[in-house]
């Protein structure tokens, strides 16, 4: 039965995007674009550039019914993360719509929808035209993520949630509770620290997006920013010092070489028992639950990061090239690989779903424990940055982080040596 409704909706999608041709050639985010060619209905053929993961990856092998119940053909090309951006971000800015739908962060919209103009705004596919995209179903905040200048430019597919993982049987062997407050955590990591059996914690400590995800949750629960109300940084305050100093003394209960721990190497070290808490992300989670990598499987949980402030988001999306020339058929495919539908199958092999209607359906949460603990962490998870110059604030930024991680800065050296960067940078892009 699930399989004769999916064909019907689908089938019904195909025949109703004619009706939307005419706005999609209008290119309402490109406004150079040529019109599509497809003669207001679906090329039948789109190309898809993404990176691989647990969730991407079992997606992708249920496309097979995708195409046989459209006749929509999608070639996916699926490369490394860093070759993925570099290779969008040059498709974009030549204009040439080579990938109709590709994979999108928060953190890039200042970039690909503010400097290039070159997204497709998917809020503007009325549903009284066939056009369903469930964005009810999404909480304001995730909506928000993927928003700009008022627009939704991408329809997300994998929350991606900054959690804090926890081992059940240790924190339950030394009567403990799951952390709520930083304090906590700090605490506990030090009452759990005992090497080499398990080490207290794990630190995302690589220069790079890895450090810096792991610090900003911890300057946002310290109450700090990265930006005042003028968008001025604000890098150089005690909380960003007193931020970069928890996360030194969270390194002495971590093991040696965090400081070139990236999010997988992160997991990995918390999947294999060598350490008893971890900021992990979400996407993690099939690693977790499968016994081939994990020897913690039914030994672990997670809570939401301690705190009640925001917290760092780097969940993905699905956007459209407002340069592509198949754009009726990249809006079928984003629309079926953001449904409910598709997005529930995904979840018990470990999956973030970004839709309300699946985190918090008690049923999925007595099966899946993990939904619980996203859904509450969802409504807080934020954007970091954005801004169009994030990657090099971050690299800057991160470099000092680095620098304090290793030793060769102290937390106040670091901070006040990454104002002044930000300040070029900033200053340099205006």
């Amino acid at each position: 039965m699930r399989g004769t409704v999916r064909v019907t909706r689908l089938v019904a999608l195909v025949a109703v995007l004619t009706l939307v041709a005419a706005a999609c050639s209008s290119n309402k985010g490109g406004g150079e674009s040529p019109s599509p060619s497809t003669g207001g209905k679906p090329s039948g053929e789109i190309t898809f550039l993404v990176s691989s993961t647990p969730t991407v990856d079992n997606m992708l092998k249920m496309l097979p019914q995708f195409e046989q119940q459209t006749g929509i053909k999608v070639n996916v090309v699926n490369i490394d993360y860093d070759a993925m951006t570099q290779k969008e971000t040059l498709d974009l800015r030549s204009k040439t719509g080579q990938y109709d739908v590709f994979w999108v962060e928060g953190t890039f919209l200042a970039r690909y929808s503010g400097q290039l103009n070159a997204l497709e705004p998917l809020d503007t596919y009325p549903q009284s035209q066939g056009v369903d995209l469930g964005l009810s179903d999404l909480s304001p905040a995730l909506a928000n993520n993927f928003s700009y200048g008022g627009h939704l430019y991408a329809m997300p597919f994998e929350n991606t949630l900054m959690m804090a993982a926890y081992r059940t049987d240790l924190y339950q062997k030394a009567g403990l509770q799951p952390p709520a407050t930083l304090a906590e955590y700090v605490s506990d990591v030090a009452k759990l620290n005992s090497p080499p059996s398990a080490y207290g914690t794990e630190i995302m400590g690589q220069q790079g997006e890895p450090i810096f995800y792991e610090w900003v949750n911890w300057l946002w629960g310290d109450g700090g920013q990265l930006f005042d109300s003028s968008d001025k940084p604000t890098l150089d305050t005690p909380q960003a010092v007193k931020a970069t100093e928890e996360l030194l003394t969270l390194a002495k209960s971590a093991p040696p070489g965090v400081a070139n721990y990236s999010w997988d190497q992160a997991a990995t070290s918390f999947a294999q028992g060598q350490v008893s808490t971890a900021v992990l992300f979400s996407d993690q989670t099939p690693s977790l639950l499968d016994p081939s990598s994990s020897k913690v499987v039914g030994k672990w949980a997670y809570t939401p990061f301690p705190g009640t402030n925001d917290t760092a988001f780097g969940g993905y999306a699905w956007g459209m090239n407002a340069f592509s020339k198949n754009k009726p058929a990249a809006l079928a495919f984003i629309q079926w690989a953001t449904s409910a539908e598709v997005l529930k199958q995904l979840v018990p092999n470990g999956s973030s779903p970004p839709r309300l209607s699946i985190l918090n359906d008690p049923t999925l949460q007595a099966k899946y424990p993990w939904l619980e603990a996203e859904g509450e962490a969802s409504s807080r998870a934020v954007v970091p940055i954005s801004n169009a110059s994030y990657f090099d604030l971050v690299d800057a930024l991160s470099t000092d982080l680095n620098a304090a991680l290793t030793g060769s800065k102290t937390a106040q050296e670091a901070m006040s040596d990454a104002q002044s960067q930000w300040e070029q940078i900033l200053s340099s892009a205006a």
